[in-house]
């Protein structure tokens, strides 16, 4: 019995998981960024530093998730979403400085490579309400198909999406850095200058979204 409960975990996680490991959003972006100075290593370093909040927030919400989702439709919330913009904005200023070194013929992507990618990883996941929420509503089913079983059933659940995360941000990273390989100078400042963009609109969509009600982004 307890088996064919755990096939059904590892199932129902590998149907569930893409809507969240997969979807574009700041931390895919950072890692753009941050892959196109250092590959695959800046992914898997990246995806560390994930799991390293991803993994005790599981558990958490595992143990008392009503109390966890007390705390983010509250206050903390509030504080999580304008320190997780505020971040965002700060990553995305250091891009835009890059690109305007690069388009000056200077070395672009130079301060990206001062990044520690596991910080990047953690601060892009905790302070993102985004995913928090996605535990607490997409992910909230598998979360609860593992209450019957325990802790064996948690991990088996844990496993069978993390690895997930990790492929997708290895292969985001390289695939970065072989475009790089492609891009140089002025076309490289522009696509840091892009990326930018983006994670200022993601920033943006993520405030008007906790705070308004409003969405910029479908």
């Amino acid at each position: 019995m307890i088996n064919m409960d755990l096939s059904s975990v590892v199932i129902a996680t590998l149907v569930t998981s893409p809507s969240g490991a997969l979807s574009p959003g700041p931390l895919t972006l950072a890692t753009l960024a941050i892959g196109s100075r250092s590959g695959w290593r800046g992914g898997f370093l990246i995806a560390i530093g994930h799991m390293a909040v991803e993994l005790p927030y599981v558990l958490a919400l595992f143990f008392s998730m009503n109390y966890v989702a007390h705390l983010l439709k509250g206050f903390l919330g509030d504080v999580i979403t304008i320190l997780g913009v505020l971040t965002i904005s700060f990553f995305a200023a250091m891009i835009i400085k890059d690109s305007i070194k690069g388009a000056s013929n200077k070395d672009p992507g130079k301060s990206l490579r001062v990044v520690n990618p596991v910080a990047i990883g953690a601060l892009f996941t905790g302070l993102n309400i985004y995913f928090l929420l996605w535990w607490l509503s997409i992910g909230l089913g598998l979360i609860s198909m593992t209450s019957s079983i325990g802790l064996t059933a948690i991990a088996v659940m844990y496993l069978s999406h993390v690895w997930m995360d990790y492929l997708w941000l290895i292969m985001v990273a390289e695939a970065s850095k072989r475009g790089l390989r492609i891009l140089k100078g002025r076309a490289y400042s522009l696509l840091l200058l892009i990326l930018s963009a983006l994670l200022l609109t993601f920033g943006v969509n993520i405030a008007l979204n906790r705070f308004t009600n409003v969405s910029i982004i479908p």
